[in-house]
């Protein structure tokens, strides 16, 4: 019997952990998805784009395999005036993101109104990784929210 194993194709580039955070630092090695479909594995900053991403389109409390502290409380917002969720939506992006403990920072840099039912939050997250741009659409409106 031959004892070959089928190897899963990485990133060949891996990017480096400053030491001080690798003992407490969550690895971030996942699949690397394109458009809905596992391609391979990736790690760093990579990984932290979509884990960024996740965490946006993630409803807190809803998911038994995640605990309370992961996913957005967007939905909150639903039915509130844009004054009342301008606001609170700057508290909740930040709150959520920095739930990863490899976010060091968060920044919305914009909150417009698209419509009477919808606000676009354009910002930036500070990783250990790099920053990584973020965007996102949030529904005042009984039809829910959406994360882009």
């Amino acid at each position: 019997m031959d004892d070959e194993v089928d190897e899963v194709e990485t990133d060949d580039v891996v990017d480096e952990v400053p030491d001080e955070l690798e003992e407490e630092t969550l690895s971030s090695y996942t699949y690397l998805i394109k458009n809905g479909h596992i391609m391979s594995m990736t790690d760093g900053r990579k990984a932290m784009v979509q884990a960024v991403d996740k965490i946006l389109r993630t409803e807190r409390f809803v998911y038994p395999i995640y605990d309370d502290q992961y996913g957005n409380d967007f939905e909150e917002l639903l039915g509130k005036d844009f004054d009342y969720a301008e606001v609170e939506v700057d508290r909740m992006l930040t709150e959520a993101l920095e739930a990863d403990d490899r976010v060091t920072d968060v920044a919305v840099d914009s909150i417009e109104k698209i419509d009477s039912t919808t606000l676009k939050v354009i910002g930036s997250c500070e990783t250990i990784y790099g920053t990584i741009p973020v965007e996102s659409e949030v529904g005042l409106d009984e039809s829910g929210s959406t994360g882009d």
